[in-house]
């Protein structure tokens, strides 16, 4: 994973909108934040990428920031857009497809939220 953009041992204000821009044809990720506890990874998706079926060994929470994309969970698929959240389990299945030029805030946690 490549380095992230900020630590906690300081306080950080980001714009994440102007932290990572779409790219035309590419899918782009940005760690933001990498602890042992704790990975926040930001990408900006252009219409037509897509992420193949994938696990993550974590809690996994997605906040849509803008556009719009097709996410498939556990065989169910579900159109979000801005502001649109969700949290999976660990090792659960998903997958995504942008619709339209698509940005989203992934975080990662070891810790079960309670």
């Amino acid at each position: 994973m490549a380095q992230a953009l900020y630590t906690t041992e300081n306080t950080v204000y980001a714009n994440l909108l102007e932290t990572a821009p779409v790219q035309s044809g590419a899918t782009v990720s940005k760690p933001l934040v990498n602890t042992e506890a704790l990975r926040q990874i930001l990408f900006a998706m252009d219409a037509g990428q897509s992420l193949s079926e994938h696990r993550a060994p974590y809690v996994a929470v997605v906040q849509v920031l803008d556009g719009r994309l097709r996410f498939g969970v556990d065989g169910e698929t579900r159109e979000m857009g801005p502001n649109d959240w969700l949290v999976m389990p660990p090792d659960t299945p998903h997958d995504l497809d942008a619709i339209e030029p698509t940005r989203l805030l992934l975080t990662l946690t070891k810790e079960p939220l309670a």
